[in-house]
């Protein structure tokens, strides 16, 4: 966690500064209302607040879950949001009085940039809304281009940007799955399903569905009468085992299945029965298995014969688009030396030549698919939290661009059963954010 005299004077003054966040997400109906990082928040916006000079805080989209609120409409929604963190905007209020505050719309609050009313009732609270697409700012003599990043996305993109009428796909899923989701959520052990909002992408819910069923809510009485079911599955596994020992002769003949069962007397016929077909099954499910190992490689290498791969074809492909966007952008833009967006909740930063491209993160909490260690059991979604912000400023002459983690710790624990399915997995995504990266102040060459 950063301290006050750290980020002091980390942030001593210079002629022009730009604060970036994106993807707050606040406000929802029900559970989805809470917002988590709000202390850390509000501690952000008072550093700012007691900094001087030109500086200037800009919220790249996904200010506010409108999207998330369905029993209220219009500017009714934003003024329940303050209502319910009025702390929260008192503080947005001090610190737009001594720094500029923009805020662009996301897709999630694309209701900003359909009705004027929402931009009086943000002025209030010292808040500047620009409902465009895209919003530019000067630094060096070169541009940083800063927009949420919706547009590059099917799913969510408005073909008329502005227009309430528009509802891409992403609208759907939200109000219908994810607010319903968080209305739902009565007390702390259906916590996780609140979480719902930090699924990304969203093709990743019904898998995240199904494996929070299986480790939270699945019922006692199934994992009652699963349990023994699995142990004699183990059971003919082993039997199996043995007895291809014994035909290859690594083994004394007798001493698997028929010797075992033939001790038992009586009893032994029916646990023998039970032996068999469970070996069957487990040896149906070894050849299922390398089948659809084989033909899952096969096909995969078909469709990269046709650069179509489905193994990247989420979030990794997904930011390609928005790496192109950004070369397009650059292509078309000389003067732009830094593509800003947001909308994926991945922070990090890439470098093109001479120019750089920010993701600028998010604040909500974010859900990481861990493979379970065990076949039969759904992989596991850790949650995590990375917050922070990007700084850039004008050094000697050449951009500079910082980014400032905050700590911050998840309070929901995974249960026990989950925990086991994940032993000894790497829980961390790959750290992808460099804390400092330098630009020149005017190109100097191509891209």
């Amino acid at each position: 966690m950063w301290s006050a005299a750290g980020f002091l004077w980390y942030c001593f003054a210079m002629s022009k500064e730009y604060f970036l966040i994106s993807d707050l997400h606040i406000g929802g109906d029900g559970a989805l209302d809470a917002c988590e990082f709000e202390t850390e928040l509000m501690d952000f916006l008072r550093m700012l607040e007691e900094q001087a000079g030109d500086r200037e805080l800009i919220i790249a989209g996904d200010f506010l879950g409108l999207w998330e609120m369905t029993t209220l409409s219009g500017p009714d929604k934003l003024h329940a949001i303050i209502a319910s963190h009025f702390e929260l905007f008192r503080q947005f209020q001090r610190t737009g009085s001594k720094i500029a505050i923009t805020v662009i719309p996301g897709n999630h609050d694309h209701e900003l940039a359909t009705d004027p009313e929402f931009g009086n009732i943000l002025h209030a609270y010292n808040i500047h809304l620009e409902p465009r697409e895209y919003i530019t700012r000067t630094l060096a003599g070169r541009t940083l281009w800063i927009e949420h990043g919706q547009q590059r996305d099917a799913s969510n993109r408005f073909d008329i940007f502005g227009n309430a009428a528009c509802k891409p796909f992403g609208y759907y899923v939200t109000t219908n799955i994810i607010s319903s989701a968080g209305q739902r959520v009565r007390n702390r052990h259906e916590k996780w399903l609140k979480d719902i909002e930090s699924v990304y992408p969203t093709e990743h819910i019904p898998h995240w569905l199904l494996s929070n069923y299986f480790y939270r809510e699945m019922s006692i009485y199934i994992r009652a009468l699963g349990l023994p079911l699995l142990l004699l599955f183990c059971a003919s596994a082993v039997m199996v085992v043995g007895a291809l020992l014994e035909v290859f002769g690594v083994v004394s003949p007798g001493r698997f299945l028929s010797s075992f069962s033939r001790s038992l007397g009586v009893l032994g016929y029916p646990l023998d029965l039970l032996f068999i077909i469970g070996g069957a099954a487990f040896i149906t499910i070894l050849l299922s298995i390398f089948l659809l190992m084989l033909l899952r490689h096969d096909l995969r290498n078909v469709l990269l014969r046709y650069n179509v791969d489905v193994s990247r074809a989420l979030s990794e492909k997904k930011n390609e688009e928005y790496i192109s966007a950004a070369e397009q952008v650059f292509r078309e833009h000389p003067d732009v030396a830094v593509f800003i967006f947001g909308h994926s909740h991945i922070p990090e930063v890439k470098t093109l030549g001479e120019r750089a491209i920010i993701n600028t993160g998010s604040w909500v909490k974010r859900l990481t698919r861990i493979p379970s260690r065990f076949l039969l059991l759904p992989d596991v979604y850790w949650p995590s939290y990375h917050l922070g912000f990007f700084r850039i400023v004008l050094e000697e002459g050449r951009i500079a661009i910082y980014h400032h983690a905050i700590d911050k710790s998840d309070s929901q624990s995974l249960s026990l059963l989950q925990k086991l399915a994940i032993f000894g997995r790497d829980t961390q995504p790959p750290e992808r954010v460099p804390e400092r990266l330098l630009l020149p102040a005017a190109e100097t060459g191509a891209p």
